[in-house]
């Protein structure tokens, strides 16, 4: 399996926290919007069938779920996939959560999008991750993808100061080595039929508590690629 399981109790040891505002997920709350805004600005939500590879609590499931698509979510932590499916139901929100990981799951159909956000960086082997994602995407279908650059910006701003200094992500989180640069993720998905349509960078600024798109890709960016028929 291309799992790290330290990775997983890492994030098993925090799940309970995934929808407290306030805690060690807050940088992801703070994100959601706009994750939410630039899938949307790509992909027409509403009637669409999407994988959330790597859901985590929820929190963008529920954003789509809620922009009118079809949402499976999926994550390798049972705890977390718990506290996804409780609050769903909550929420009286129907979504079908899975705990299982992309090499083992099989499902019925095909996606017209799959979303890996910050996930990639947390696999021992991207680009087999790459290429069990392709095959649940239709011909043409998007896959929606974020990672973090790797250079001295994103270990400073994505790890030292995120980690240690705002502490708006858990400590050990993340791992340099295995930040991804955008050439690198490019060749990847080239090697797996899929072509990049769209990448985008995005600037935190601290004091308003906001994220924003930006040219500037040198700590975290999105990427949307087509799979090629």
């Amino acid at each position: 399996m291309n799992i790290d399981k330290s990775e997983i109790e890492n994030f098993d040891n925090y799940a309970h926290e995934w929808w407290n505002k306030r805690g060690p997920y807050k940088f992801i709350h703070l994100l959601t919007p706009l994750r939410l805004k630039y899938i949307s600005n790509n992909l027409k939500l509403k009637g669409s069938k999407v994988l959330d590879l790597g859901c985590g609590g929820g929190l963008l499931c529920e954003a789509m779920t809620d922009s009118g698509a079809d949402i499976v979510g999926i994550d390798a932590s049972l705890k977390t996939i718990e506290i996804a499916k409780k609050h769903a139901n909550e929420k009286n929100l129907k979504i079908d959560y899975l705990n299982t990981e992309i090499e083992s799951f099989n499902y019925k159909e095909k996606f017209d999008a799959v979303i890996c956000f910050e996930l990639i960086e947390h696999v021992p082997d991207p680009n087999e991750l790459v290429r069990q994602i392709s095959k649940h995407i239709k011909p043409n279908g998007k896959l929606f993808l974020s990672t973090i650059n790797r250079n001295l910006f994103s270990f400073m701003f994505a790890k030292l100061v995120a980690e240690y200094l705002l502490n708006i992500i858990p400590r050990g989180t993340h791992t340099y080595e295995k930040f991804i640069k955008p050439s690198e993720m490019r060749q990847m998905l080239e090697n797996n039929n899929f072509s990049i349509s769209d990448i985008q960078g995005l600037k935190f600024n601290p004091i308003s508590n906001t994220f924003k798109l930006s040219t500037f890709s040198k700590i975290n960016y999105f990427i949307t690629a087509l799979l090629n028929e």
